[in-house]
């Protein structure tokens, strides 16, 4: 089934306009507030909502031109629904960011800002400190008006024209801005829409972070796409409380919701049987789960908590997706259990997916959501066979248009070719295999580091370390994801410049201090090794996967 609403332009706004017409009194939207322990929701209606988005794109027409991209540092909920539609409204390119909550995440920012080189920021109206911090590097700063009647018309936009730039998160020194046309993102909300059948008629909440990509396509605009009335609530107020979002799944009767494993498993630890009394998730079909490698254990945790209050097992949905396919590349069956089969570790760094009793558990990641997939020999370009572990590459309309302000990297993801065609395909950097018509993620091609749904780029890391400690060889840090089969952590292996230093508790205790602060993700081990231990090839790069190796046989320790 494909979504009638495909081929209309600026797809998103055009929905909202319409709904404006149709139910101006329906809910459209509802951010969740908390203080204490009582929950204050905030709701606007449809033509709430269109009138408020209307009156902001005027405001950005005035003082910006067609084209410009706009920084959206709004805080998560109704003032980030407003400025995101606000800048589709308008034709101005959306920059979906965060508001600096201290100087911890300003690098990251200040990075992305640099890049983007935003014609205007829009904050929030209550928003004193972002402009403090960040300074300059916003360019203008608009603060969003109070919610008003008055409204202006749409635009016609070309589907082909860039709706915003979705950052990866992660680099502070490289931000990789993907550009996002009008026709990706109709193309993404059709994919989710047809693939999971809740989405098209109960209500979506979520808590993930709008400046995401999934919290941008699942919990922000799938909603409005649809018509279904959309719940959110800051990430923050679930890390506080994570019976926040299950209530909040109980009182909306939501069909739909996402989380990656760091959050059902908060779910599981951090409720009691008291706070879980009287919840009802017998109406959830689809608990999306992609933002990083699907812990079998985590679904199957999560089910044995909440079944007692009515969550049922084939309610998870797991897929695989990335920023650079909008969202979504496959996704699983709702109405099927998910599959969980064990693979033989040699095998699979062999290239090889053999089953075996004792092997590592691989969540399936479903079947392709209105694109292609293959899976690739990323040197030679030639698909692979079935249970045989490949790049996997992507060909659809939600594939986006590349890399903002960067042909090189643009060209080598974007216009990969497989033997014998012109045809262009998205090479992902992920590895996986098909197994049963399903797609596998075995691991990454690529030093990305996943930790708790978020990504991080071994080089910032590495140079973060650098600048903290002296004591250290400048050039000889190796930072890399450890996965012990239930979840991975960060590792960094340092060499020591003098191994008659002293004091290496404390220096592994400052090095990951300053990660934290950097990086907003705290290592599990801080290795500190004589000179000349971690392994480089001949031209002097770091082989951090042969450092992996090195740390989990147990080769590298202390000086």
């Amino acid at each position: 089934m494909t979504s009638p609403y495909t081929g209309q332009t600026n797809v998103l706004a055009a929905r909202v306009a319409e709904w404006a017409q149709t139910k101006p009194s329906d809910s459209a939207y509802t951010e969740l507030r908390y203080r204490g322990r009582d929950c204050v929701p905030v709701t606007l209606t449809y033509e709430q909502l269109h009138h408020a988005a209307g009156a902001q794109a005027r405001r950005l027409r005035a003082t910006t031109d067609p084209g410009d991209r706009v920084a959206i540092l709004c805080t998560h909920g109704i003032d980030y629904a407003i400025a995101f539609l606000a800048c589709l409204y308008s034709n101005r390119i959306a920059v979906p960011l965060f508001p600096p909550t201290s100087n911890r995440n300003r690098p990251r920012l200040e990075g992305v800002l640099t890049d983007a080189r935003p014609a205007l920021s829009l904050i929030s109206p209550t928003d004193t400190t972002t402009s403090e911090i960040l300074g300059p590097e916003l360019g203008p700063v608009l603060k969003l008006s109070p919610h008003t009647t008055t409204t202006a018309t749409d635009p016609i936009i070309d589907r082909t024209q860039t709706a915003y730039l979705q950052y990866t998160s992660g680099s502070t020194r490289t931000p990789a801005g993907v550009q996002v046309t009008h026709a990706n993102l109709a193309a993404a909300l059709d994919q989710l829409w047809t693939a999971v059948p809740a989405v098209r008629t109960e209500p979506i909440v979520s808590w993930l972070p709008f400046f995401h990509d999934m919290g941008l396509i699942l919990a922000l605009s799938l909603p409005l796409y649809s018509g279904v009335h959309g719940i959110t609530m800051a990430p923050a107020e679930f890390v506080k409380r994570p019976i926040r979002w299950l209530r909040a799944l109980s009182d909306y009767r939501a069909g739909t919701t996402g989380s990656p494993n760091f959050g059902l498993a908060l779910s599981v630890a951090a409720t009691t049987p008291e706070e879980r009394a009287g919840l009802d998730l017998s109406h959830l079909d689809a608990l999306l789960n992609g933002a990083e490698p699907i812990r079998a254990q985590a679904l199957t945790d999560f089910t044995e908590t909440f079944a007692p209050y009515g969550f049922r097992h084939h309610a998870h949905t797991p897929g695989f997706g990335l920023a650079e396919a909008t969202l979504s590349v496959t996704v699983c069956d709702q109405s099927n259990d998910p599959v969980t089969h064990r693979f033989d570790r040699t095998a699979l760094a062999q290239g090889r997916a053999q089953t075996a009793q004792e092997g590592v558990p691989l969540v399936g990641c479903g079947v392709p959501a209105g694109q292609r997939v293959a899976v690739v020999e990323p040197n030679e370009h030639t698909e692979v066979a079935t249970g045989t572990v490949g790049e996997i590459w992507v060909c659809g309309p939600n594939v986006c248009a590349g890399y903002y302000n960067n042909p090189i990297a643009t060209a080598a993801a974007f216009s990969a070719t497989l033997v014998g065609s012109d045809e262009s395909w998205l090479r992902t950097g992920d590895l996986g295999f098909r197994n049963q018509d399903q797609l596998y993620i075995a691991g990454r091609l690529k030093d990305l580091i996943v930790i708790d749904g978020r990504n991080h780029y071994p080089a910032d890391i590495e140079s973060t370390v650098s600048d903290c400690a002296p004591e250290v060889r400048v050039g000889h840090v190796a930072a890399f994801g450890d996965d012990d089969g239930h979840r991975e952590d960060l590792v960094v292996v340092a060499e020591l410049a003098d191994t008659a230093a002293t004091g290496s508790a404390e220096l592994a205790h400052r090095i990951r201090n300053a990660i934290a602060a950097a990086h907003e993700v705290t290592p599990g081990a801080v290795v500190l090794v004589e000179p000349g231990r971690i392994p480089k090839t001949s031209s002097g790069k770091l082989r951090r996967g042969e450092c992996r190796a090195l740390y989990r046989a147990g080769h590298l320790s202390q000086p």
